[in-house]
């Protein structure tokens, strides 16, 4: 029996990945792992038989926090132990880089296996769509809302940092390339939206109005035939009923799971993710 092997994933092998995820119903993958091959904190990684893809996954270091996920076994081929064996491999590497807690959303096919790896559910995700909206939302009075300049990366990842207890200068700065939108006032910083993969964007602030007008920005930045989708933590209770109040649909309740000590976040600033993969 050819054996399984686990290896970094390189350009050459994104078709064969991208495949992979769209046999199991996933969307087209292509820009997610365009992002993440040029940001020194992911490692992607492939599992081969014979030099052909069968799985998928990736590892990010966040600092004290790692997250794992895109974990995809070609149909076929489960049952056979190829799953564990690439999330134990994450799960090293991750811990290799200094990581104190993994994390990860689980589905519900992979959350057995994350049990039996010592996982524990902490939250869910409320995963919440919208539509496009034709108009740029008002900024609440008093406060500004602006494209990103370079100048405003250090003040964002502070932010970030506070709500996330997670170094994630790296993957937000790659997404600072493409662009990105601060909300601030006479005071300083008091949110920020950078778009992310497919419907997704990280999205943090500290104050509730200033939450919804990002995420209204987020849905105005929508393709016109397009969705918008947030991520709000459950422990944000009175953002997700007032997303649900405005029309928002829910998409999917995601289960965060942790290995390792608990986080020190705060999930109120936490209005959007990067996507399910890297929090």
């Amino acid at each position: 029996m050819a054996a399984f092997e686990i290896r970094a994933m390189t350009p050459a092998d994104v078709d064969a990945a991208v495949a992979l995820a769209l046999a199991q119903g996933w969307r087209d993958r292509r820009h997610f792992y365009a992002v993440v091959l040029r940001t020194p904190s992911c490692q992607p990684l492939v599992g081969t038989i014979d030099g052909r893809v069968v799985a998928t996954g990736l590892a990010t270091a966040s600092g004290a926090v790692g997250w794992l996920g895109a974990v995809v076994v070609d149909e076929p081929m489960r049952g056979r132990g190829y799953g564990r064996a690439m999330t134990e491999e994450l799960c090293r590497r991750l811990r290799g880089a200094g990581c104190q807690t993994l994390s990860l959303v689980a589905t519900d096919a992979g959350r057995p296996l994350y049990e039996r790896l010592g996982f524990r559910l902490v939250t869910h995700y409320h995963e919440m769509d919208a539509d496009h909206l034709s108009r740029e939302p008002e900024p609440p009075a008093g406060a500004r809302l602006r494209p990103m300049m370079p100048e405003d990366l250090p003040g964002v990842l502070e932010l970030d940092r506070l709500a996330t207890a997670e170094d994630r200068h790296a993957v937000l700065a790659e997404l600072a390339k493409a662009g990105g939108w601060v909300l601030d006032d006479a005071t300083g910083l008091r949110g920020f939206l950078l778009p992310s993969d497919r419907a997704f964007a990280a999205i943090v602030a500290p104050g509730f109005e200033d939450g919804l007008c990002l995420l209204d920005l987020h849905r105005h930045l929508a393709p016109p035939d397009g969705l918008a989708r947030a991520g709000i933590p459950g422990e944000n209770v009175a953002g997700w009923r007032e997303l649900e109040a405005r029309g928002w649909r829910p998409n999917w309740l995601a289960p965060r799971m942790l290995l390792g000590p608990d986080v020190p976040w705060r999930p109120g600033w936490i209005w959007g993710q990067i996507n399910s993969a890297m929090g």
